[in-house]
């Protein structure tokens, strides 16, 4: 009896790890409007205060701080050896369970939201040639367009064949495009970095 137990919480406790939760960075920035940019889970940050103490960083615990005065966030994303730097003076920086953004996706309809100024319709499909996979079509408001096919992506703007670097980064006149697409859940993350900022 002791051995069945002893398997059950075993067993349990590997489900529960296997199930824990993520959470992603999300920034709003109230000065630009309604400006929201979002990293992936995974990603490392840290927000510092004026004084330059720490004061919220990653974790798989969601939370929130809301920005009243100047802060520094540093964000370092995987696809970059430098650090994203934000000087918040009004906003929020949040880490958001990815179960509330990937409930949002189950769907496979366009969804839109924005980054920089930029919005983008995502729209994301089951693969008729690969079982379990999703293809995905996401176009920027500012003309380009990326495409993921059961396994290949191509990039456009205008009639413009676009450089993609790594993958997922999106090379244009306009700006970067950093986009992340997971195949197998239809989970898309992004960000857009004009040239004039």
């Amino acid at each position: 009896m002791k051995t069945k137990l002893l398997t059950l919480v075993l067993v349990l406790t590997i489900v529960w790890i296997g199930n824990a939760q993520k959470t992603y960075l999300k920034i709003t920035n109230s000065e630009i409007g309604t400006n929201v940019i979002m990293y992936p889970p995974g990603t490392k940050f840290e927000l510092k205060t004026k004084e330059g103490y720490i004061i919220f960083k990653n974790s798989s615990d969601p939370g929130s701080i809301e920005i009243k005065e100047k802060h520094t966030l540093y964000v370092y994303p995987s696809w970059k050896d430098s650090a994203d730097v934000f000087v918040l003076k009004d906003g929020k920086v949040e880490k958001v369970l990815t179960s509330t953004y990937g409930d949002a996706d189950k769907d496979y309809d366009i969804k839109e939201i924005s980054s920089n100024g930029v919005t983008a319709e995502s729209k994301v499909t089951d693969s008729k040639t690969l079982e379990g996979k999703k293809n995905l079509e996401f176009t920027l408001s500012n003309g380009i367009t990326f495409n993921y096919i059961d396994g290949l992506y191509s990039a456009v703007l205008g009639e413009k064949n676009l450089t993609i670097k790594h993958k997922y980064i999106v090379y244009s006149d306009l700006g970067t495009l950093k986009l992340s697409f997971n195949p197998s859940n239809g989970v898309v993350w992004w960000v857009f970095e004009n040239y004039n900022n």
